[in-house]
């Protein structure tokens, strides 16, 4: 059966991904993906940069890709799924057979954006807000948030300090999967993740905003489902942009 690598969101664990590995059962295992200082790795001193996280995740993945598998990732997380599958290719080790990036514009994509890392707690639960995705209950939690809030601020600082070449180009095909509403990831951006692979590339949208993967859960894991089929069965994913 083929391996589904997944790599959160800022803020988040790899506790969305377990959700999901009942309903996927049947066409993949699902293998959640912490970064140090996050979830069942909380304690552990942070990443200094996303290729430093991207080259230990690939030395982890290494001794399992020998089996056919995949990557995703939803917002930082498509981020460091790319990083991941360009530290996999120059170590010259299995390629994923493709790599589905969400939520999120290729990383060397210009685009003017807010500075999430650099602002003052209420500014950075105010678009915690906006962006959806943290429960109110957890957003009013002033003990939760005390823990939370620095875990945030570092995942944005990885991925707003990050200078992304557009090349090299990985040789696996992407799937991009995006909210119809999610206002910060216009079809226009999206479009130029077919710049960063030698492969073929496809865009896929769902009901819903940044985090159309809860919104839309269903219909996302029915698409994951039919790219892990694929994946398993060693058809490649036709193109349509």
């Amino acid at each position: 059966m083929p391996l589904l690598f997944c790599f959160s969101y800022a803020g988040g664990t790899g506790e969305l991904y377990r959700q999901w590995q009942r309903p996927l059962q049947q066409s993949c295992r699902v293998c959640p993906v912490e970064l140090p200082g996050r979830g069942s790795r909380f304690g552990e001193p942070f990443a200094k940069s996303i290729p430093e996280a991207a080259a230990s995740i690939a030395a982890a993945i290494g001794p399992y890709s020998h089996a056919r598998y995949a990557l995703f990732g939803h917002s930082l997380g498509s981020v460091i799924a790319l990083e991941t599958a360009r530290a996999l290719q120059r170590g010259n080790m299995p390629m994923p057979a493709a790599i589905v990036v969400s939520g999120r514009f290729p990383p060397h994509a210009q685009a003017t954006r807010k500075c999430f890392h650099t602002m003052p707690d209420a500014a950075l639960l105010d678009e915690m807000r906006r962006l959806g995705g943290t429960p109110e209950e957890i957003l009013n939690s002033k003990e939760i948030i005390e823990m939370l809030l620095p875990v945030v601020r570092d995942d944005f600082r990885l991925l707003e300090t990050f200078d992304s070449p557009q090349l090299p180009r990985v040789d696996a095909p992407v799937h991009v999967c995006c909210g119809r509403d999610d206002e910060d990831s216009p079809v226009a951006l999206l479009e130029r993740w077919e710049e960063v692979t030698s492969a073929s590339c496809s865009i896929t949208l769902f009901e819903g905003g940044h985090f159309y993967i809860n919104e839309s859960r269903d219909a996302l894991l029915r698409h994951i489902e039919a790219v892990m089929r694929d994946v398993g069965g060693h058809r490649a994913p036709n193109r349509s942009l």
